[in-house]
């Protein structure tokens, strides 16, 4: 018996391999995954493993007048060499057995079934959490056939079905003729408002033709300011820097023509109470019609979080989730939305204004959970 080893980075291709190195005969003994770092790459790429078997009849017929197999010079030697040989392939089946009899205990290989184990390792590895994973594993399960779920595509489609159903989304923003609607961005310091604002102000102005005010109140940051006044310019909008809420009033007051106000706020740190208050009386001045708080998927999960329930004395309507450009692991946003449950917004994908910036849809976000590329 000839035992042989096969790595791959799918499992398809695995059987592949033994098919064109052992042929069609071959039996699969042992498949397993593996976990293999990647340079610069601060996740691990999954793998798959198979070992496989082909059975050799290594008895030959003897020529008329050939020596026995033990009566040829060295047949001592080349029995030695089989015997060695026979007794490693033993040893390597005996290990087999051990594996797979301790994955038969292991709870993963009881809760997923073996099929959806290259989808469920995808969302671990973008940061799912567990207990979602499996509950999409079920959910997929419960919906295809024995066939359906030997089709690869069609299993991880199915995921990504049941998975934009945990991902609520809200409609784009827009205006009915003669009204205004003012539009407030919050968030931690970092998570790209400025920018963010910019970008929606940009594309309402220049693709849609609407009137659009800037006001900013992140006053903290001299670099904000000519920022965001940068971008008015360029998009031909006026901008009101306010120091107090007498301003802000003054401000909408000022420019009542305005379709589109756009209230860029200073980043806020969720530890400061003052500057969390600050921020609700703000908003309680300019009443905005939709107030979308911004986080960067960059940001670690629990800090993420902090920062929703710090800023809950906001009435928050929509989430913005910046820079998917950045991260690895944009199953964050799964997480976070299964707890809060505030639909998303937009997200951004780069620096460039206004292009980089795209409506929130469940399917399209779910395939990039799944590790399907931005592009596609």
């Amino acid at each position: 018996m000839k035992i042989k080893r096969y790595e791959a980075s799918s499992m398809e291709e695995a059987i592949s391999k033994v098919k064109a190195d052992l042929g069609p005969e071959a039996i699969i003994l042992h498949t397993r995954r593996l976990h293999k770092a990647w340079p610069f790459n601060i996740i691990n790429k999954s793998a798959v493993e198979i070992t496989a078997a082909l059975d050799i009849n290594v008895s030959q017929p003897k020529s008329n007048g050939g020596a026995d197999f033990g009566e040829a010079d060295g047949g001592n030697i080349v029995l030695g060499e089989r015997f060695d040989q026979l007794q490693l392939e033993i040893d390597e089946i005996k290990s087999i057995v051990k594996t797979i009899a301790g994955q038969l205990t292991d709870p993963l290989f009881q809760e997923v079934p073996a099929c959806f184990l290259d989808v469920y390792e995808k969302l671990l590895l973008n940061k799912v959490d567990d207990d979602i994973a499996k509950k999409l594993m079920k959910s997929a399960q419960e919906k295809l056939t024995t066939s359906q779920m030997a089709d690869p595509d069609m299993l991880q489609e199915s995921v990504a079905r049941e998975m934009a159903q945990l991902l609520p989304v809200c409609p784009p923003l827009t205006l009915a003729d003669g009204e205004r609607k003012v539009v407030a961005l919050i968030g931690p310091t970092g998570a790209g408002k400025t920018t963010t604002i910019a970008k929606l102000a940009a594309r309402y102005s220049l693709y849609e033709g609407r009137k659009v005010l800037f006001i900013t109140a992140d006053t903290y940051r001299v670099a904000a300011v000519e920022q965001l006044r940068t971008y008015a310019d360029i998009i031909g909008a006026p901008i009101e820097i306010v120091f107090s809420n007498q301003d802000v009033r003054e401000a909408l007051e000022r420019h009542d023509d305005k379709e589109l106000v756009f209230i860029d706020t200073a980043g806020r740190s969720p530890h400061n109470d003052a500057q969390i208050n600050e921020l609700a009386g703000l908003m309680n001045i300019c009443t905005p019609d939709e107030i979308h708080l911004v986080l960067s998927v960059t940001t670690k999960l629990s800090d993420q979080m902090h920062a929703i329930n710090r800023f809950s004395s906001v009435p928050v309507n929509r989430l913005i989730f910046t820079k998917l450009d950045e991260t690895n692991t944009p199953g964050t946003i799964l997480n976070i939305v299964n707890k809060v449950k505030v639909p998303i917004s937009y997200l951004t994908i780069g620096q460039n204004v206004p292009e980089d910036i795209s409506i929130a849809e469940s399917k399209h976000l779910a395939n990039i959970i799944l590790g399907v590329p931005l592009d596609e």
